[in-house]
Order: structure tokens, then sequence, then C-alpha cells
């Protein structure tokens, strides 16, 4: 099944007035923003460096990377028109930041212009990762870095105990959200094939009990698709919700996630 985002051209407003509001959510989690600082710190750039955000969404996550890696100038992409609104009216008062519709596979950029190709949650709604990979080394400087971080999606869970329903919330993420829930598994393999050399593969656990705010819109979000597509009915949705903000007020949720950021290199030519 393809993942919902992977289709997020054809989605209404209301489901990218969703997706958006969870993209700020998790970006302003202190869990998220501790990841975030952690991998983001270890990119070094030149002096003047131009970067590439793939899949900059509606820009919550360039935020953290204009704080980070402070390139001189980043050149956002998406492919939805939507948000490539919502990301220039946030960085409307700074000259460095730009945004244009674009996809992975077809960035729309000069060949050989920038530094760093960054993506950020991105690869897990991809159909095509092969052709991603091809299009950042072909817009990448010799010698110029991609890195790509993203939830390994399959470690998912929600779960207290052996067949716990709130499981199937996540399952629904999985089905209905998700594209490519093993990718990161798979990607220092594709990477290196495309022509990259892999510098490194470095894991970032997540993990919510009290203040799991990005894990309840993610299952609000699946189970609601879910129920779109006929497989569960409303009552049943809001019975997700409802049984996993009980888990909140009482102190008994847990939600966790292993996401992984990959580093590598085009070589000098």
């Amino acid at each position: 099944m393809t993942g919902l985002i992977a289709r997020i051209k054809e989605q209404p407003r209301e489901v990218l007035d969703a997706i958006a509001t969870s993209m700020n959510v998790r970006a302003s989690e202190p869990a998220m923003q501790a990841i975030c600082a952690r991998y983001m710190a270890q990119i070094a750039l030149p002096a003047g460096s131009r970067v590439l955000e793939v899949g900059c969404g509606n820009g919550a996550a360039t935020r953290l990377i204009m704080q980070h890696v402070g390139p001189a100038r980043l050149v956002g992409i998406d492919p939805s028109a939507v948000f490539i609104r919502m990301a220039a009216e946030t960085f409307a008062g700074d000259p460095r930041a730009s945004f244009a519709i674009g996809e992975a596979a077809a960035t729309g950029q000069p060949d050989a212009c920038f530094d760093l190709v960054i993506a950020h949650t991105v690869y897990s709604h991809l159909i095509d990762p092969e052709q991603a990979l091809a299009e950042a080394r072909r817009v990448l400087r010799p010698g110029g870095q991609l890195v790509i971080f993203d939830g390994d999606f399959a470690t998912l869970t929600v779960a207290r105990f052996d067949g716990d329903p709130l499981q199937a919330a996540a399952g629904a993420v999985l089905r209905h959200l998700v594209h490519a829930p093993y990718i990161m598994r798979r990607l220092p393999a594709l990477v290196s094939a495309a022509g990259f050399r892999v510098q490194s593969l470095a894991p970032h656990g997540y993990m919510q009990t009290t203040n799991p705010a990005y894990l309840l819109t993610l299952l609000a979000r699946g189970t609601h698709a879910a129920a779109e597509a006929g497989e569960i009915g409303q009552e049943l949705v809001e019975s997700f919700v409802r049984e996993a903000r009980r888990r909140v007020a009482n102190g008994s949720f847990y939600g966790a996630m292993l996401f992984l950021s990959l580093t590598a290199s085009k070589d000098s030519e």
C-alpha cells in the first residue's frame, strides 16, 4: 500500500493541515530536538555552503537545520504547494532560505551546486529511493555530503503487554502513513550502490511516556486514515484516541521508535 504522504499532492487541505501540525509538534518536542541537535552537529560545511533540503514540508525541520547546521544558503523543496507556502511564510524574513516545488527524484535544481543534501523523515515515504539517491548525487558538488534521517518505523510500538489492542493503532500508521517502514535498514546498501561512500549510520532512540504529543498525533492520523479506507469504524478510531489519552493521564502510556541518521559523501572527481 502506498503511504498517504507518498501521495501528498492528492491530499485535501484538512489532511495537509493535520500533517503540518504533526510536523510542528514533533520538531518542538525536547526529545526530538535533542536527537536533531546530535545528528546535525556532526555535519561540517565549508564557508558559503549551499544546502538542499529534500521534502522540507512546512519548514518545521528547516528551523532546526538552520539552527544547527547554519548554511549560507538553503533551498527547500517539497511536492506540496501548500507546504511550500507555509515554509516560505515561516522564513519570510530570512534571506538565507528559499523554497520551491520539487520532488526527491526530480528536484529541479542544477547539477553539482550543493554542498549538502539533507532529507529529514523523507525516505520512508518515497516510492523510488534509488532515483532519489541518483538525483541527490547529481545536484551535489564533488566532495559534497548526503545526510538522511528517518524512523525505523518497523520498530514503532505503543504496546505495554503481549496482544495490547492499542498496538493495532500503530499498525494503522504503518499501513497508511508510511510507504517503506524498513527503508533505513536497506539504505546503506542503496546509498553505496548509488555511488556514495557511506561514512556513518547512527541510531537514535526515541521514547515518550508523559508527554507523547507527536505519537498521539501519529496514532490519530493513522487510525483516521484506516477509517477513511473503510478498514474500521469511527467509533473504533475514537476508542483508540480515548485509550491513548487515558494512559497518558494515568501515567501508563509508553511509546517508542528507533530513528537512524546516515551520512555519506560524493567522492571528488
